[in-house]
């Protein structure tokens, strides 16, 4: 590859111009990759100069004084997760039904299951000590976590030779948390359904009521990268910016669609006029109440080791914009 650094996202419109070289870095090859998960691993096992990662596991390294990342305030990823529950057809009606429940989850340290224990404690009053937790596989047994923790008061389970989605069908869970569908519910199979109804009203509200839009991924450097290249964090933090602002244009314009969907445009501004005209916002500041709900459920979740603030996790003054 010619002596580049090596940056790994996923394949995302607000990614593509830095992977077609529309927007560049001099001497920085940026890379796309179809599974985070893969991304991540990879990462951790130092095969890129930069890459998306987890928040839930670049949290985890710095609470431990794990110092090979350095975070940027460079967000690839971020979701929603009200949908992320999934139960049987004659399942929970209400989050409340979950307390004292069976739960699956892909992993303990996955970003997207600290943000949704964190709502259905916070918002809903769900005892997340009183359940007992399964882990496996979502649609392929074997999966491990990514990172050590100390799971305190939590009662985990393991089935590693077990799926999320034959848990869910036979019953042994009454309920799954995971960012990936397990196949029962992406084939919409009647015996299983997600527990919100209105997934999108309920994150509408969510919102609305605390400011908070999830955060699921995090752009990090190898420390021993941006030793070598020290301005490489600012190049990144600029070049992502401005490739996910040519993205969010594209999204809003309504004579050639730029996304295969009905209707994408109006979508769009309708996200712009509840988050604001960067509905999909970098930077330390404009992400504070996010930032700070997560590292607080990640830390009650205990998977970080002690609290952390915004500027701990993401130490490096980009720029003021940043």
């Amino acid at each position: 590859m010619g002596g580049a650094l090596i940056v790994a996202v996923g394949d995302y419109d607000h990614t593509r111009d830095l992977i077609t070289g529309t927007v560049g870095v001099d001497g920085v090859e940026v890379v796309a990759l179809p599974r985070p998960e893969d991304i991540f691993a990879r990462a951790l096992k130092g095969e890129f100069d930069a890459s998306e990662m987890s928040m839930a596991v670049v949290s985890n390294l710095v609470s431990r004084g794990d110092g090979r990342f350095i975070a940027l305030p460079v967000f690839p990823a971020r979701s929603f997760r009200h949908g992320a529950i999934y139960t049987h057809a004659d399942g929970p009606q209400r989050p409340e039904d979950l307390s004292g429940a069976r739960i699956g989850v892909p992993v303990w340290a996955q970003t997207a299951g600290i943000v949704v224990r964190g709502f259905l404690a916070a918002r809903h009053g769900v005892d997340l000590t009183s359940i007992t937790w399964v882990r496996a596989g979502v649609d392929e047994a074997g999966r491990e976590e990514p990172v050590d923790f100390d799971h305190g008061p939590y009662r985990i389970l393991s089935e590693p030779g077990r799926t999320l989605d034959e848990l869910l069908l036979s019953r042994e869970v009454d309920a799954v948390i995971s960012a990936r569908p397990p196949a029962c519910i992406e084939r919409r199979d009647p015996r299983v359904r997600r527990l919100f109804a209105d997934p999108q009203a309920e994150e509408r509200a969510y919102i609305r009521d605390t400011g908070i839009f999830p955060i699921m991924h995090v752009l990090v450097i190898r420390r021993d990268a941006l030793a070598r290249r020290p301005t490489l964090a600012a190049e990144l933090t600029e070049a992502f910016t401005v490739a996910k602002d040519a993205s969010l244009r594209r999204a809003t314009q309504a004579t050639v669609p730029s996304y295969p969907l009905p209707w994408a445009a109006i979508h769009a501004r309708d996200a712009r006029d509840l988050l604001g005209d960067d509905f999909w916002p970098y930077g330390i500041d404009a992400n504070r109440a996010t930032l700070s709900a997560f590292l607080r459920d990640a830390h009650a979740q205990r998977v970080t080791d002690r609290p952390l603030e915004p500027n701990e996790l993401l130490p490096l003054p980009i720029s003021s914009s940043a």
